[in-house]
């Protein structure tokens, strides 16, 4: 079999050599041509996978390495007849460490005190996490989220009205990208409703650009609304402004999810879903691909204050947002060859459950309740 597999997506030799011959493609450049000379195609989210790109062929088997399939028409595979499989909550908890640190910088910028109202929009595979980790933190928690609800499906925090989430200290979305019907979600935060919240909340979007429209938002933070905001993902994406990434406090160029693990976890759960496709048996790459966890960091403060300091130096989300508006700010290459080099060049990060600390005292404590794998005393 030939098939074609996004340069992304890791370890792709390790996983799906027995299968046949493997061409690597940039996601961005992938042809139609291409598309309908393979016979499995394992992509991620740069490619638009159609009726444009698939034409006339039928593979015999569709993959994405995301959680999101905002770019896959799920309707024309399936009357193709096309199996078709992703990765949902292959990077759930990558997602939830960057939402952590995001929190961290804020309450050490003084834009979000201790056990203020923080409001989860989305209670699923990421807001669930999120939701547990930040009431572990001390911060009084809600979650939004009707159509689980109206599923009976559980939710990891209280159910808040769409009123009380307008009213919270801080919102953090987590939210597919849904146009119309009863719960639409881009825009799920309306220019009019953005441009009416109280000044000084802190806003966190590592769920899906649109969710928060980029204009809007653009123009609240230069009338002097004083929000703090950390974007992971932009209505413009892949080209966003350079104006929005200096207005905000923090920006990345969609890579909450990036961990080692989060994109592993996608591969291992594609060839899973091959295998069954295929009627093979299944072999324990994953296990085998797991790079051994880094040695631990070291917090040498006991207090809170210093946890605060080490969970928002517990990835580079600083640095990264740095370059991200240098090199926009520099112009010497296009805005989407920007953003697909930032996010190719994130190998290395580790789950917080594989990032070792040793800490004690209330510092260790709160890292700990963070997601971090922590050693010590800190009962």
């Amino acid at each position: 079999m030939k098939l074609l597999v996004d340069e992304n997506l890791p370890e792709a030799e390790r996983f799906f050599a027995e299968f046949g011959v493997l061409t690597r493609v940039a996601g961005r450049a992938v042809t139609p041509a291409q598309a309908q000379a393979a016979d499995v195609l394992l992509l991620r989210s740069q490619t638009r996978i159609d009726a444009a790109l698939l034409g006339e062929a039928k593979p015999r088997f569709v993959g994405t390495g995301t959680a999101g399939v905002d770019h896959v028409d799920e309707a024309f595979l399936a009357g193709r007849g096309i199996p078709f499989a992703h990765a949902p909550g292959c990077n759930a908890d990558p997602v939830a460490d960057w939402v952590m640190v995001a929190t961290a910088q804020a309450v050490l910028a003084g834009a979000l005190a201790e056990g203020a109202r923080f409001a989860v929009v989305g209670g699923g595979a990421v807001g669930g996490r999120v939701a547990k980790r930040l009431a572990a933190l001390g911060f009084e928690v809600g979650i939004y989220d009707p159509p689980r609800q109206a599923l009976g499906l559980p939710l990891a925090a209280p159910a808040w009205s769409r009123e009380a989430v307008l009213a919270a200290d801080a919102i953090t979305f987590h939210v597919p990208a849904i146009k119309g019907g009863a719960h639409p979600t881009v825009p799920w935060l309306s220019a009019e409703a953005l441009l009416a919240l109280p000044r000084g909340r802190v806003l966190l979007n590592a769920g899906r650009g649109g969710v928060v429209p980029d204009e809007a938002l653009l123009t609240a933070l230069q009338r002097g609304d004083g929000h703090w905001v950390a974007l992971d993902v932009f209505e413009a994406e892949p080209a966003p402004s350079l104006a929005l990434l200096e207005a905000v406090a923090l920006a990345t160029p969609h890579i909450a999810g990036h961990s080692d693990e989060g994109k592993l976890r996608g591969t291992a759960m594609l060839y899973d879903a091959l295998c069954e496709t295929l009627g093979r048996s299944r072999e324990d790459h994953y296990s085998a691909a797991l790079a051994p966890p880094p040695e631990a960091r070291i917090v040498p403060g006991t207090t809170r204050q210093a946890g605060w300091e080490a969970l928002a130096e517990a990835l580079e989300l600083r640095a990264l947002s740095a370059r991200y508006r240098e090199a926009l700010a520099a112009g010497n290459q296009t805005p989407s060859a920007i953003f697909d080099a930032l996010r190719r060049a994130q190998g290395g990060r580790r789950d917080f459950a594989l990032t070792p600390y040793r800490a004690t005292g209330e510092a260790g404590h709160l890292l700990a309740a963070a997601g971090l794998a922590v050693a010590g005393n800190h009962g």
